[in-house]
């Protein structure tokens, strides 16, 4: 007799097929809502085209100040609600409560594991930058969604990616940056201070000498 094993297959949110599989479930949410309703709704079209995008750039995010290994997975989108209204209202509590923390961690974690690699740019602007919802809709919830500032995660010395504002980086020494190489040079300046503190002790002992030699020949 013959047993036949189970076989786990890991698939990457980057590979097929993980990273068509949010597109092609939104679509389908979306028309089997249109043939229920017998309605077609351009602007949710729109919207459920932008999810699958936002979720590729979030992991290209991650991918480039961490790994691989940290990006998100399809899971978190697939409840979209297919209408207007709700779907913002949905992806704004998503991206405060559940993402944005969960960048903020993964990209903490990669930068000390894997330091700086690239500059940084926000993804939150991206999001801006192509937001599918009205542009009025953008000017009431634009405030209300959280950025991704690279003082957050430990990101110094690189401008946040704003239009007009500029930073300059400052270079560490070798030095600057390495505990050890420090606390060699501070033991070498006292190790010197210590030598020039026994040769003045010298010097001063051996005046002293001669002082006395001459009182006692005048003596």
């Amino acid at each position: 007799m013959t047993f036949l094993l189970p076989r786990w297959v890991l698939c990457a949110n980057h590979t097929e097929p993980v990273k068509g599989f949010l597109g092609r479930y939104l679509r389908r949410k979306l028309i089997e809502m249109e043939i229920e309703k017998s309605i077609r709704n351009n602007e949710l079209m729109k919207i459920i085209d932008w999810i699958p995008k936002t979720w590729h750039h979030l992991n290209s995010f991650l991918e480039t100040h961490s790994s691989s290994d940290v990006t998100i997975g399809p899971r978190l989108f697939l409840p979209c609600p297919m209408d207007v209204d709700g779907s913002r209202v949905w992806f704004t509590d998503l991206w405060n409560y559940s993402l944005v923390p969960y960048l903020l961690e993964a990209v903490r974690e990669g930068l000390q594991m894997y330091g700086k690699r690239a500059p940084w740019e926000d993804p939150s602007k991206w999001v801006a930058d192509t937001y599918p919802w009205s542009s009025a809709t953008l000017q009431h919830e634009w405030p209300s969604l959280l950025q991704l500032r690279p003082e957050d995660v430990g990101y110094e010395g690189y401008a946040s990616a704003k239009e007009g504002t500029t930073s300059k980086h400052v270079p560490q020494t070798d030095t600057d940056g390495d505990p050890l190489m420090n606390m060699l040079m501070r033991l070498q300046e006292a190790a010197n201070y210590s030598s020039a503190q026994s040769c003045d002790s010298d010097s001063t002992s051996h005046h002293d000498d001669i002082l006395d030699s001459s009182l006692e020949s005048t003596l």
